[in-house]
């Protein structure tokens, strides 16, 4: 039995693709690129998706903008998405929790409940980084990763 596929419209609509749905891939800037990557895993309707370290490459304004779409696509979808990121404020932008790891060898070491997405609605991320609780909870975070010895 076949699984229904979400439109091609829908999903370029999602990323914010729609008007460059005709243009070719040397023809799209980097957050684009970006954009079309997360309508392609979209498009195969997943349970969930793994990203890893996405939005590295990009200015840090493109950066923003697409981990508020993104951000904005989650609600939407209801996907579960495993992001994997090192940058300590992005994974407070966008995790609902947060799994702290430490290497040699590879081990869980921490997972922490993280309500800081959900304000995303409610205020904007230039905002909320500026919150007491925000700078509480990255300094912890800083602090742990720092505990490693590998940073």
């Amino acid at each position: 039995m076949a699984v229904a596929q979400p439109p091609k419209m829908t999903v370029y609509c999602l990323v914010n693709l729609l008007d460059a749905s005709q243009k070719l891939p040397f023809q799209l800037s980097g957050g684009m690129k970006q954009r079309a990557a997360i309508a392609r895993a979209l498009a195969a309707d997943p349970k969930i998706i793994l990203m890893d370290e996405p939005f590295g490459a990009l200015d840090a304004f493109t950066r923003e903008s697409m981990q508020l779409n993104l951000h904005d696509i989650w609600r939407k979808t209801n996907k579960s998405i495993f992001f994997i990121t090192h940058d300590v404020e992005e994974a407070l932008l966008l995790s609902t929790r947060i799994i702290l790891m430490y290497a040699n060898p590879g081990r869980i070491v921490e997972d922490i409940p993280n309500s800081f997405s959900a304000k995303l609605r409610e205020i904007t991320p230039s905002e909320l980084r500026l919150s007491r609780e925000f700078i509480e909870m990255r300094e912890y975070l800083v602090r742990r990763i720092k505990e490693s010895d590998v940073y």
